[in-house]
């Protein structure tokens, strides 16, 4: 019996089938959500990819959400292959409302994409748990750190550290003019000075990268490039290149479907290269934790008071006693790891001749010879511009241009349900920009399907910008009182989460604003940034952990 009327019938079949099984396997949207066009199994795989090579990221220029929300959409469908779609959304009202109010928050929770990420590097810190008991329990252990007393007894090392900051700046400039340049990059330094700061607030001892960096600046390579850019190539110290190893470990994976970042995550940790940087960090931190335990241990035994001035020493001065929570050595390792890991002046002459003219009057005893205190820091009554300053370079810098949220129960958001299990990228800096008055009307119109508390909260004492949200502006955070003149820093004046929303907004947001006014003060006083030339003055940004600018240009001079 021949076998072609088989033969035929499969050929025939065999077009049918790959159709039927194409459009079982095509991306299914959430009804009621726009999108772009469906046109193969990869979804908008190609687009996404093509932004990140154009763009650097998704969020900027052309780039997907930025587009997609310019159509007037709060809402917008994301597919990821067949199988995996996000949901973004950009309205700062509804935003807010969802994520402070607690009936409606536990609807929403930690995503699936950010447990992957940091599941190889720190699978038991508060950044890759739910909002279960566990994290509860470590948010409990950790929230003493970000208190008034904490937060004091770190400025000294971190303004230490900004002054030190100015030195190598300095020598810097002086080896730029040396060379006919006329401006340096100084990416690595502000990573040197976080590290610095970081490893001194946590484990009571700077890792000392600025200070390496000023001992070999005048041996040291440099290149420069046909703008007069210089770039400075300086040995990195062992620590410090682990520690970056691990945070690019896991800003590389926050750009993956859930399930090629875990299987990356997880084998990861299994190379030679990861476990040799995960044990060289791991066993410097315990010396440190050994160390704390130690000086705790001989002041209980002396019947002393233990004054804690770091994470470890924090931690262990409240081991054992009644009424405190410890972490299992493994929590106490993540946390600490996760502590650890986790342009605009230069442009705007004018705002950095007030900001100086504002420290130089506000602040005593020649603060530009000394480190700067917590109580100068923290007066806003006294330093309203620096205040105004540090908000907007937040605002514009778009550090966290999304947070990631999955649904944990059905949600409703204007007028749209969300079914469980749904990743939800909340475009924070889009949602900001777009609050203005200059589109009232269109948010307004939305005012029908907001929810209940969202219509009844309004805008929640907020105001909506009055300028565009593309200009570097600090004067926005500014209220000028028109009988006296007096200028106050209005925290209030519009939307902006530089740090998230909510209950899993970023920890650690105090030390950080802190640290940024100590870094903007201290270089402020010291010097005046000047222009560098425009190809080397670009905005643009890739997304890893956080939003990372990729060129970082400074031509610092020193005021008159």
């Amino acid at each position: 019996m021949t076998s072609h009327p088989y033969l035929l019938g499969a050929a025939c079949a065999a077009p049918v089938l790959y159709l039927a099984c194409a459009k079982w396997a095509r991306p299914k949207p959430i009804p009621g959500i726009p999108h772009y066009p469906i046109t193969s199994l990869l979804g908008d795989i190609p687009r996404v990819t093509e932004d990140m090579r154009v763009y650097g990221n998704i969020f900027d220029g052309g780039g997907f959400y930025n587009e997609a929300f310019k159509t007037g959409a709060p809402i917008w469908q994301l597919f990821v292959g067949p199988f995996d779609k996000w949901v973004g959304f950009a309205d700062a009202q509804e935003m807010e409302d969802i994520l402070n109010r607690a009936t409606r928050t536990r609807a929403v929770d930690q995503s699936d994409i950010m447990l992957a990420a940091f599941s190889g590097t720190i699978p038991y810190g508060m950044v890759s748990l739910k909002s279960d008991d566990v994290w509860r329990k470590h948010r409990r252990v950790m929230n003493p750190l970000m208190t008034s007393k904490y937060l004091k007894s770190m400025t000294p090392a971190i303004a230490e550290n900004a002054r030190v900051l100015v030195d190598l700046w300095r020598s810097k400039m002086q080896r730029v003019k040396s060379k006919g340049a006329t401006c340096f990059s100084c990416e690595d330094d502000f990573r040197y000075v976080s590290i610095d700061a970081i490893t001194s607030i946590a484990l009571g001892k700077s890792l000392d990268t600025i200070p390496h960096a000023l001992s070999i600046i005048e041996t040291s390579d440099i290149e420069i490039d046909s703008y007069g850019g210089a770039a400075f190539h300086l040995p990195k110290l062992p620590l410090y290149e682990s520690l970056r190893y691990l945070f690019e470990c896991i800003g590389d994976a926050t750009t993956l479907p859930v399930f090629i970042a875990y299987i990356k995550q997880q084998t990861l940790r299994y190379t030679p290269t990861f476990r040799k940087h995960y044990k060289y960090v791991i066993d410097h931190i315990f010396s440190f934790v050994a160390e704390a335990r130690q000086a705790v241990k001989e002041a209980r035994a002396l019947s002393e008071e233990y004054e804690a001035k770091s994470l470890v020493g924090m931690v262990a001065e409240k081991e054992g006693l009644p009424g405190h929570e410890s972490l299992h050595e493994w929590e106490l390792r993540d946390e600490i790891m996760a502590y650890i890991l986790v342009k605009f002046l230069t442009e705007s002459p004018s705002v950095q001749k007030t900001l100086h003219d504002e420290l130089v009057n506000a602040l005593s005893d020649s603060p530009e010879s000394r480190p700067v205190t917590f109580d100068e820091m923290m007066s806003p009554e006294k330093t309203p511009y620096l205040e105004a300053v540090i908000s907007e370079i937040l605002r514009c810098a778009k550090v966290a241009a999304a947070s990631s949220k999955q649904t944990t129960e059905q949600v409703e958001l204007l007028g749209t349900v969300i079914p469980p299990g749904t990743s939800i990228a909340w475009c924070t800096h889009i949602a900001c920009d777009n609050a203005t008055v200059a589109n009232e009307a269109k948010l307004r119109a939305l005012d029908p399907v907001r929810s209940e508390t969202s219509r009844k909260n309004g805008l929640g004492g907020r105001g909506l910008w009055k300028t565009p949200t593309d200009r570097f502006e600090p004067e926005r955070w500014i209220t000028v009182d028109e009988k006296t003149c007096q200028k106050t820093f209005n925290p209030r004046a519009g939307y902006s989460f530089p740090f998230g929303v909510g209950l899993r907004s970023c920890a650690g947001k105090q030390l950080a604003v802190l640290e940024l006014k100590i870094y903007i003060a201290t270089l402020n006083l010291a010097f005046f940034l000047g222009e560098v030339p425009k190809e080397l003055s670009s905005h643009r940004a890739k997304i890893q952990i956080s939003r990372v600018p990729d060129q970082t240009y400074v031509a610092p001079t020193e005021w008159n």
